[in-house]
């Protein structure tokens, strides 16, 4: 009995002890709570009102698109390829979608696309380095910087030089490597490009002119010096291989045949006033002591000693 009463005693006692609870501390907790909830509606609100101008009204919807960059392509090429219709809005815009399609243009190398808001959308491109077209069969072809070929057409294209380098020959890349590097105005001036090998490229200018340019290094003073050179001669044969010291003439320099000289025939005197000496091939030919006769155009020869032959 007593102990029940403690017990009653003891719980009338704690909640004497507890203290009621602030009127205004509750009144803030429910602030709070009703503050988070409407902060939290009015940002939906606005996320959902976002999502709505930029995705679904006409607010920031796509009314001029801009083309940049544009030389050899056209303007209506390239609107075309990028397949926007004016009222899209811009957010829906896949730019890299639009760079795909741009860049599938065989003459266009890269694009660049970006909203410029509120209603424009800019395309940049960057067109491929034409350097010289290529006969292909009846048809030629458009040469890049890279050696990738492009716009097939019946007629030469203006203003390029046929590469006549064939897709199997090393030198190919070489000779690309050359138009690339060479500036704009002595393009211009290039009719044909061949090459032998890397380093001896062999350039036909439009007024028939041959310029053996060799390999690409040095092409800007090649440039300078072959400019210099049209200005002061009316040579048709100019060699910059060595720009430092470039030479030029006439005509093409090309190696002399060599001198023809005949065996004497068995029947021939038993004593022969000419000594025999041997040649590269093995065989022998006949040296007179006197001044050889050589082919026109060759130096003259100095009388040989009986014996021998010069080498070459």
């Amino acid at each position: 009995m007593s102990t029940a009463l403690d017990s009653g005693s003891t719980t009338a006692q704690r909640t004497a002890a507890t203290p009621p609870p602030d009127p205004k501390r509750f009144r803030l907790m429910r602030l709070r709570k009703r503050t988070y909830i409407v902060t939290g509606v009015l940002l939906a609100v606005v996320v959902a009102l976002a999502v709505w101008l930029f995705y679904f009204s006409s607010v920031f919807a796509l009314e001029t698109l801009v083309i940049e960059g544009v030389k050899d392509v056209s303007p209506a090429q390239v609107g075309s390829a990028a397949q926007l219709q004016t009222g899209i809005p811009l957010a829906k815009v896949d730019t890299g979608a639009v760079e795909a399609q741009v860049e599938a243009l065989p003459s266009v190398a890269n694009a660049q696309v970006t909203r410029r808001w509120p209603h424009t959308i800019v395309i940049t491109i960057v067109e491929r380095h034409r350097v010289a077209t290529v006969a292909s069969g009846d048809q030629f072809l458009i040469v890049d910087s890279t050696g990738y070929t492009f716009n097939q057409s019946k007629k030469r294209p203006a203003g390029l030089p046929l590469l006549e380098v064939a897709d199997d020959n090393p030198a190919r890349g070489s000779a690309i490597e050359v138009l690339t590097a060479m500036p704009d105005d002595i393009l211009a001036l290039v009719d044909k490009v061949a090459a032998d090998s890397a380093d001896k490229v062999v350039l036909t200018l439009r007024s028939g002119v041959t310029v053996v340019w060799g390999g690409p290094a040095d092409s800007a003073l090649k440039a300078d010096v072959l400019r210099a050179l049209l200005d002061k001669t009316k040579d048709k044969w100019i060699d910059l291989r060595t720009p430092n010291t470039p030479t030029s003439a006439q005509v093409s320099p090309k190696p002399a045949p060599p001198p023809v000289t005949e065996t004497p025939s068995p029947s021939a005197s038993a004593t022969p006033d000419v000594s025999t000496g041997p040649t590269s091939a093995g065989s022998t030919v006949a040296i007179s002591p006197g001044p050889v006769q050589v082919p026109t155009g060759m130096p003259s020869m100095t009388a040989l000693p009986p014996g021998y032959l010069p080498a070459g």
